[in-house]
């Protein structure tokens, strides 16, 4: 049984690092091969990710189907990511393996955190997962704005992580216990009106704020701006997605397990926080200049529908959220991953300005933007289109109309910043040297058009998302 345990993706990924880490010293001037063998670790443990073990040995760390194929998710996204982040990298000649090593170390911080079954590993996880951020974020060295990006979210993160401990020290001081299922216990029997309950709650709220900065979602966005602007395309493309999907993930278990009696509570918190990010997103996305920190509010304004989703509770909204949370990384993918292919005047992209013209002279890759801008945009019959859909869905059934009404004008607002994009690049004279640096798009090619084939069959990815609410539990409200 214990030996069954070093194929664990965790385990791999772990010794992996310290393999690279060695390989590196002697093959300083041979990175390609290095970088192979980085993707090769991450095949070999989305392979034992699939076929690993689904029993788990301590009370406080699980290992499931659904949490593997999660992770096979998160391996597969992981994949993607470092393909483009290579060729990134080696372009703009700042290509060193720390960074990958780091992301590694990142993921499995990702694993640990949607593995967790105690608010002790949890927060482990998190932090693994922070501390690897702070590094990529600063990764720049030669850019003063991404040494601020760093300073701000390592000051804002160490704030976040003061209030999650606070948080589950008044859980762990009215429960007398941070496993999952004992909380879920002791919570269901508490009297309500008593000094224990009160406790309990104000520990559930200093756990959702530091949650919803982790997100990213209002009104604790306030460094996802800065950050997207300051980092590396890549580092953007990352933040954007994998630990999005590690919070929605911890979110999922932690309300659906041992708060879910006190629903009544925290579901008003997730409408309204959703609500909120949403407006906030969509509004404030109307004046930026900056591509990546338009995203970065158009990121906020789709972390509002997750969220939104979930606070519906029911098993509708659990399917919903869960959905939007794939098509939103999948399209994040595509977006950010189409960035770190154009560079303008021989500098990555930065200003919406510096897409003008790109349809004359790279009519492939415009088309592939349109593709992205319209499914972010909620435009049928591209797979936004269904995710959005979903959700208002979801909203109507459980009597939340006004909250519906607010969701679909709001969409139609995000609308007039995801088609200036496709204006600038389509109407828009070239001023600037525009140009393409790499030749292999194949992959950046399959995840853009996925988001249309999707939006054809909207089913394929509906039923995935059913199938793995239901390895999770079945709940019936």
């Amino acid at each position: 049984m214990i030996f069954n345990l070093l194929f664990i993706p965790e385990i791999i990924l772990s010794i992996g690092v310290m393999i690279i880490i060695v390989i590196d010293l002697f093959l300083q001037s041979h990175k390609g091969i290095t970088f192979k063998f980085i993707q090769l670790l991450l095949l070999l443990s989305g392979y034992y990710s699939i076929n690993g073990q689904v029993s788990s040995i301590y009370q406080s760390y699980e290992l499931s189907e659904f949490l593997n194929v999660i992770k096979f998710i998160l391996l597969f996204g992981s994949f993607i990511i470092f393909h483009y982040t290579y060729k990134h990298l080696k372009y703009l000649n700042n290509l060193k393996i720390e960074y990958f090593t780091i992301s590694i170390l990142g993921l499995i911080g990702t694993m640990i955190m949607i593995s967790a079954n105690s608010m002790l590993m949890l927060y482990l996880g998190i932090e693994l997962l922070s501390l690897s951020l702070y590094a990529l974020i600063g990764f720049n060295k030669n850019s003063s704005l991404s040494s601020e990006a760093a300073i701000k979210y390592y000051v804002l993160g160490a704030m976040s992580s003061g209030i999650l401990l606070f948080g589950i020290s008044l859980i762990y001081g009215f429960t007398g216990s941070i496993i999952y299922s004992d909380i879920a216990e002791v919570i269901n029997a508490t009297e309500m009106n008593s000094v224990e309950y009160f406790g309990i709650i104000f520990g559930i709220v200093f756990i959702t704020a530091s949650l919803c900065f982790k997100f990213g979602a209002a009104p604790f966005h306030m460094w996802v701006p800065d950050i997207y602007q300051g980092s590396l395309v890549s580092t953007t493309t990352l933040l954007s997605t994998l630990p999005k999907i590690a919070v929605f993930i911890v979110f999922l278990k932690l309300y659906y397990i041992p708060f879910i009696s006190m629903k009544s509570m925290w579901s008003d918190i997730l409408l309204f926080v959703g609500m909120l990010s949403i407006v906030i997103g969509s509004i404030f996305a109307l004046t930026q200049t900056n591509i990546k920190r338009l995203l970065a509010y158009s990121a906020i304004s789709n972390i509002g529908f997750i969220i939104l989703a979930l606070g519906i509770v029911s098993n509708e909204g659990i399917q919903a959220s869960l959905y939007y949370t794939i098509v939103y990384s999948l399209t994040a993918l595509a977006s950010f991953g189409i960035i770190t292919h154009i560079t303008c005047n021989s500098h990555g992209i930065e200003k919406i300005s510096d897409l003008s013209g790109l349809s004359q002279t790279h009519p492939y890759y415009a088309i592939l933007i349109l593709i992205t801008m319209l499914s972010s945009a909620g435009i049928p019959p591209m797979i936004g289109f269904h995710a959005k859909l979903i959700v208002i869905t979801a909203l109507i059934d459980s009597s939340y109309i006004i909250l519906s009404v607010i969701v679909v004008i709001m969409t139609v607002i995000s609308a007039y910043y995801y088609l200036k994009i496709i204006k600038t690049i389509y109407f828009d004279s070239r001023e600037d040297l525009i140009s393409v640096y790499s030749n292999d798009s194949l992959i950046l090619s399959l995840n853009s058009i996925s988001l249309l084939i999707l939006g054809i069959f909207p089913y394929y990815l509906f039923d995935l998302s059913s199938y793995l609410i239901g390895l999770l539990f079945a709940i019936s409200f």
